[in-house]
């Protein structure tokens, strides 16, 4: 019998060999490189998959007129996504990223290898299809499955495990925010890593090298793109104040009636009825508002250049004109957006509760300045206000300011908006802290055992 080895175990054995000649910190720094190159690629493929089904599905419809395939497509998706998990990988993938922090806080590194591509093909479906949430999840299990796959293969010690898991978890939201600085914060803020100087590192160098692969795949475009120059003038630091009071509250609405619908969910034992109800729930939304469709960083580019338009296309009202319509049209979004995205996360559906946020608080930043300029004839700037309440909601209902505070300001692409988002975040987290003190803790991925 032959012992000659084959190229795979070649490959292995010398991996192997390499790390291990090497120091333990440059170890991990080389596996955070290899790790961030993974990550930005994979959400290269995801945003495109999830583009190209969007396109199959939607660029026969004309704006205008009522679009009847919107109350049967986002349902089609959700029970598509649950035959998945169902029949092929065979696994619950939903909010996969919380089952990630409760295994690793668990000290459970052996994070199935399912997790390195179900979620992917499971997103596409969902948000293809026009599910009301974002990519983010999905990609950040996709990262910490890739970085717990390595380190076994690499025989890595669990130190050096935990560290990787929390570093790939961050790549994938760097790599599909193309926010490097915001994939930092995600890691730190939403997972706790230890300040360490090994462990803070080797996070950098895989979400600097996910972002940026991410960010030239896709032809160095960023995803929410303005066309006009946003500009903050100091004479409204005190509306910006407001602001983020009224996010604060929002951001407690938005996440106590998500928060009912998810268990209204959990309490329908058949997945099958439970994605039939949430997807037949998702799709009567996205008809009477076709904005929330997907995503929406386009909608949301779109309404912070000033285009009203954006919130009406392919909808019933879509030829509202006046300004008291708009409001209104505004203030439904806002009212449920929540319920679009939780019965996609929560209903059967594999997608994110970032994106929503971020979409949540345009429409909110949006309705609050036009608000007080009907009804106190001013000229806020409400293009200025849509953008930095992106995130105030996000720091509110995520509780992650820093993250929030970075992925706004790097998705734009407007670092001069920092001030008035700085503020904005600020406020709504500390409000919705002081009002409603949560009793999640993160787990601190520590450097040492």
């Amino acid at each position: 019998m032959s012992t000659t080895p084959t190229p795979s175990q070649k490959f292995d054995s010398t991996s192997i060999w390499c790390l291990g000649k090497l120091p333990p910190s440059f170890s991990l720094f080389v596996a955070a490189a290899l790790l961030g190159l993974i990550a930005g690629m994979s959400a290269f493929v995801l945003k495109t998959a999830i583009r190209w089904m969007s396109t199959l599905l939607v660029s026969h419809f004309h704006d205008g007129t009522p679009n009847w395939g919107l109350l049967i497509i986002p349902a089609v998706g959700i029970i598509l996504t649950v035959a998945y998990q169902k029949f092929f990988v065979r696994r619950n993938l939903q909010h996969g990223s919380e089952q990630v922090e409760k295994d690793v806080k668990n000290g459970i590194y052996d994070i199935p290898a399912t997790f390195t591509y179900g979620p992917l093909m499971a997103s596409t479906l969902t948000l293809g299809f026009g599910g009301s949430a974002g990519a983010e999840g999905p990609i950040a299990t996709c990262g910490a499955a890739t970085a717990s796959m390595m380190a076994r293969k690499w025989h890595m010690p669990t130190d050096l495990m935990r560290i990787l898991i929390g570093c790939g978890a961050g790549a994938g939201i760097a790599g599909i925010f193309k926010a490097p600085v915001g994939g930092v914060m995600f890691t730190i803020e939403v997972m706790g890593m230890e300040l360490a100087t090994v462990p803070v590192i080797a996070l950098i160098i895989a979400c600097v090298i996910a972002g940026m692969t991410s960010y030239g795949m896709t032809g160095f475009l960023l995803d929410v793109p303005l066309t006009h120059p946003q500009y903050f003038d100091p004479s409204m630091s005190g509306w910006m104040i407001l602001l983020g009071c009224f996010c604060g509250f929002y951001s407690m609405y938005y996440s106590y009636a998500g928060g009912m619908l998810r268990r209204f969910f959990e309490r329908i034992p058949s997945v099958w009825i439970r994605g039939a109800v949430s997807g037949g729930i998702l799709s009567v939304l996205i008809f009477l508002f076709p904005a929330m469709y997907g995503e929406g960083y386009d909608v949301m580019a779109r309404l912070i250049d000033g285009d009203t338009g954006a919130m009406l296309r392919y909808s019933l009202f879509s030829h509202s004109s006046s300004r008291l319509d708009l409001l209104l049209i505004c203030g439904g979004i806002v009212i449920v957006k929540t319920l679009a995205c939780t019965s996609t996360n929560s209903g059967g559906g594999v997608a994110g509760d970032f994106a929503p946020t971020l979409f949540a608080g345009c429409f909110a930043g949006y309705l609050f300045a036009s608000t007080v300029n009907l009804i106190g004839g001013l000229s806020l700037p409400a293009e200025n206000f849509a953008l930095v309440a992106m995130a105030g909601a996000m720091a509110g209902i995520i509780r992650a300011p820093l993250m929030a505070i970075f992925i706004v300001v790097e998705m734009t692409g407007y670092y001069g908006m920092m001030f008035p988002v700085v503020i904005v975040a600020s406020i709504s987290f500390a409000l919705v802290s002081w009002l409603t003190p949560s009793s999640r803790r993160p787990f601190t991925i520590s450097w040492r055992s």
